[in-house]
């Protein structure tokens, strides 16, 4: 008998229904009034590439993350209740920052040689003085005060809630999910060898699982179809997702390789010649999983020889003004 597969995976309705963020026993505002700042938000978006000149014929890596948005899912506090505006605060510890929206003065960035700047190369960061950002974001440019990579930060409004939860339970539950179609993958091709297209059953169910969680997330922005509108937690998840990444890219830069590229937000370009040594250092600056199975570890993803295009610098600016459509 053949099997049956039903096109969608259900991520957002397990989590209306089965795990809901729940502070205590009480269920969230599923659909409170939007905030202004909810509709002018910068998300960190990137297509960038270094001045860093690679030898002509240099073999350059390109990784991508592992189940990128399950794992910053996992990683974040969100609003339990409705947004309300707090105004311009006192830059808190990484640590203390509430859920919500804060309008931010854009830092100067001195490494612009080096990575792309941790707000993105969007046209924004470059003709705008203050934007409005989520929660990680800012706990990133807190982060990089503290370090000294960054001079000077200031909030000048916000609108953030007290109460908080997590997204934690139904993460949890995706995980399992993921791993049982994982294996079943695996089961049906042991030996690693799918073509990219793949229709058999285990693939197809693993695609369509990726396709319902993924689109969660653009669900919760309009509230259209399902019962979650919350553009604020979309965004938070976003956020944390480029701060990951941004992350990642910073530690490797640490070690005196250079990254070569950063693209479509979760992916990293390093010298694949460079890699080993990188790796073998006591605290490397990420997880290697070439299975896939590692949530937020890193997976090779492509190859390709360095040509002279790669010496010609730095990408032109990354025009994501219109952040709805982009994510």
């Amino acid at each position: 008998m053949t099997q049956q597969t039903t096109g969608f995976f259900p991520a957002l309705a397990r989590m209306e229904r089965q795990f809901p963020p729940l502070a205590r026993t009480r269920e969230p505002f599923w659909r409170p009034q939007i905030p202004a700042p909810a509709r002018d938000i910068l998300v960190p978006a990137w297509n960038w590439r270094s001045i860093h000149e690679c030898p002509e014929g240099a073999r350059l890596l390109s990784l991508d993350a592992n189940a990128a948005y399950i794992g910053a899912a996992g990683g974040v506090k969100v609003a339990h209740s409705h947004l309300t505006p707090t105004g311009g605060i006192d830059l808190p510890a990484p640590r203390d920052v509430l859920p919500g929206y804060y309008r931010v003065t854009v830092p100067y960035w001195a490494f612009s040689a080096t990575l792309v700047h941790p707000l993105g190369n969007s046209t924004r960061v470059e003709t705008e003085t203050d934007v409005w950002i989520a929660a990680p974001t800012l706990v990133l440019l807190l982060e990089l005060l503290e370090e000294g990579a960054i001079a000077e930060l200031t909030i000048l409004d916000s609108w953030t809630a007290q109460a908080h939860t997590t997204f934690r339970a139904w993460v949890d539950h995706l995980k399992g999910i993921r791993r049982d179609l994982m294996d079943a993958q695996h089961q049906a091709h042991p030996d690693g060898d799918r073509p990219a297209d793949c229709e058999c059953v285990p693939c197809t169910r693993l695609a369509e699982f990726k396709l319902g969680y993924s689109a969660a997330w653009s669900m919760m922005l309009t509230g259209e179809r399902c019962k979650t509108r919350r553009p604020d937690w979309a965004h938070t998840v976003y956020a944390q997702h480029a701060a990951t990444m941004w992350r990642k890219a910073w530690r490797y830069t640490a070690t005196g390789c250079p990254v070569i590229a950063m693209g479509h937000t979760d992916e990293i370009t390093v010298m694949e010649a460079d890699l080993p040594e990188v790796m073998a250092r006591p605290k490397p600056p990420f997880r290697i999983d070439a299975t896939g199975y590692a949530i937020g570890a890193l997976k090779p993803k492509s190859v390709e020889v360095a040509t002279a295009e790669h010496t010609a610098g730095p990408t032109a600016l990354y025009d994501d003004t219109d952040t709805g459509d982009l994510i």
